[in-house]
């Protein structure tokens, strides 16, 4: 089979993972998908998301390692008041499209992520951009940037889940 071909497959693999280890709330297994060095990033809508930088931006999350783990624990905790019980949430991942680079691969997809709560539905719509590396033979999470298609929050207000 087609070398890009079984790496696009196992990127897809990846990624649906994510996905749904955030939708059943494993937030634990999902930082296990990250390298040590990782970043977690979604600048703002009113700026070029593919091209944002956090030096000029000011960015909704711009988190490193330390930070994801904190969210983690923050997310995991009863005092989460904006997340307890736990929102409802569904992420959809298509049109991934993968390049290689060295040792490091690059992954845009779309996405659409289902946030329901207090009887309240919301739709995040837009794309990530995934940094990815190899280590001891698995694919991890390097950065992950998401890019809201999305003119302004709201009527959302505030990202609460992990996109």
């Amino acid at each position: 089979m087609d070398e890009m071909l079984m790496l696009r497959l196992r990127v897809e693999d990846l990624l649906y993972l994510e996905a749904d280890l955030l939708d059943r709330w494993q937030l634990d297994d999902w930082l296990a998908l990250y390298t040590e060095d990782a970043h977690y990033y979604i600048p703002p809508s009113d700026v070029d998301g593919d091209t944002a930088d956090p030096e000029s931006s000011l960015f909704y999350i711009m988190d490193d390692r330390i930070r994801m783990e904190q969210r983690v624990i923050r997310l995991s905790k009863v005092g989460a008041h904006s997340e307890f019980p736990h929102s409802k949430v569904r992420h959809l991942v298509s049109n991934t499209r993968v390049e290689r680079a060295g040792d490091l691969i690059r992954a845009r997809s779309s996405f659409v992520v289902w946030r329901s709560k207090d009887v309240t539905s919301d739709a995040f719509v837009g794309h990530y951009l995934h940094e990815i590396v190899e280590q001891d033979g698995a694919l991890k999470i390097a950065k992950k940037t998401c890019v809201l298609d999305m003119e302004a929050l709201r009527p959302h207000a505030r990202i609460s889940i992990i996109l």
